[in-house]
């Protein structure tokens, strides 16, 4: 990348969305979700299950501290001491106190290992083998009840 370039605003590492971009995509990768069956691989839906959830965390997060960016979410994290959540969908319900009412667990991969809340999204993305399918739908499960707890709050 050219030094004038990065002056020049015209690559952006990362985009600076709202708090309303966040909820608009949480309701419309939550609809996809509900709103697609067997035409959709499972896995793919699971992803937008997944994006959906994410995105409504960090709006509510972002409802809760009273900010309206993801640059502020930053920023609130790191003036508390926290490590930005990322992706991790149990540290964000740990932040809105609703980790002990919809438990995220482990996926137990096939042939050893696990994969953590944090880490669903690439699961699901690439398509690991699990060990038990009954793990990967509860988690499912656990996903749909928080995504309709959001519906309420955003």
């Amino acid at each position: 990348m050219k030094e004038h370039e990065k002056k020049q605003g015209k690559i952006q590492l990362q985009i600076n969305i709202t708090r309303s971009e966040f909820q608009r995509s949480f309701k419309n990768h939550y609809g996809m979700y509900k709103n697609t069956g067997t035409d959709m691989p499972y896995h793919s839906r699971l992803l937008m299950l997944f994006y959906s959830v994410e995105c409504g965390l960090k709006s509510l997060i972002l409802k809760k501290i009273g900010k309206n960016t993801y640059e502020d979410l930053k920023f609130y994290y790191e003036i508390n001491g926290k490590k930005v959540p990322g992706h991790d969908l149990k540290a964000m319900t740990k932040e809105v106190g609703i980790e002990t009412r919809f438990p995220l667990k482990k996926i137990q991969l096939k042939g050893g290992g696990f994969i953590l809340p944090g880490k669903y999204n690439e699961l699901w993305r690439y398509g690991a083998h699990i060990e038990n399918e009954e793990e990967e739908q509860r988690e499912e499960k656990t996903l749909v009840q928080i995504a309709e707890w959001l519906l309420q709050r955003i």
